[in-house]
């Protein structure tokens, strides 16, 4: 008969923050033993904003010598299908055992929602069944592996809060980043800007004289041609006089 094993525990932030942190708690000093953690489908509903994915986990056989006698000292695999529900909130997590199938199977199911206390909490809930066929040692064997399981579940959470410091750290300097890049932006438009004016000035100043000369030559030039005009008028006037 299986054995079954549930853990429950609330993590003090944002179920949106966890389901962040959860792609990243891996490679991790805390679990030495999880090798690899490789991603091999991801599909994305754009109408419901569902998330799904399958990933293969490789661990190191850390089993006592009797066990190893059983299974060897090689590597264990696991198979997670996962499905983030981003509209409900709720994010899942399913694993089982690969390998050593015909004698043993490790069933984990992980599922993050926010906590019905406190919308800013995320309630995690993680059962495992274990059941083993080995003749004469399967208690034994069901009985090691929850034991196992709960010793890792302890390291996953501190895993997990570590993960999540690393990445609100990361994005607190996108932010940072962001803000500096678009300081930099307005700093440079408002001295281009002030180069242009200035540059324009500058034209401006070089260019009235030249301007105000031309209108001096045309005033003068004007009143020579009326003076003109004036002088023929008068001949003309003197001589109807005669």
């Amino acid at each position: 008969m299986p054995l079954f094993e549930t853990i429950k525990h609330t993590y003090k932030h944002l179920w949106s923050d966890i389901s962040t942190a959860s792609w990243r708690k891996y490679p991790s000093p805390e679990r030495p033993d999880v090798l690899s953690v490789d991603m091999l489908s991801k599909e994305f509903d754009p109408a419901t904003g569902v998330l799904k994915c399958t990933r293969l986990i490789i661990c190191k056989n850390n089993t006592p010598s009797w066990l190893t006698k059983i299974f060897g000292s090689g590597e264990c695999f696991f198979y997670e299908e996962s499905t983030v529900d981003p509209k409900n909130k709720v994010m899942t997590l399913r694993t089982r055992n690969l390998n050593f199938t015909n004698l043993l199977g490790v069933d984990e199911v992980c599922t993050y929602t926010p906590h019905p206390e406190n919308n800013e909490w995320t309630l995690f809930t993680q059962e495992a069944t274990v059941s083993s066929q080995i003749f004469g040692v399967a208690r034994k064997v069901e009985s090691f592996c929850l034991d196992r399981f709960v010793s890792n579940a302890g390291k996953g959470r501190k895993i997990m809060e570590d993960s999540i410091i690393k990445v609100k750290k990361e994005a607190e300097e996108s932010i940072a980043s962001i803000d500096k890049t678009f300081t930099n932006i307005k700093h440079e438009t408002e001295l281009s800007f002030n180069k242009i004016i200035k540059e324009a000035e500058e034209s401006l100043d070089k260019v009235l004289p030249i301007v105000k000369l031309d209108e001096s030559k045309n005033n003068k030039n004007n009143n020579n041609q009326n003076n003109n005009n004036n002088n023929n008028n008068n001949n003309n006037n003197n001589n109807n006089k005669k």
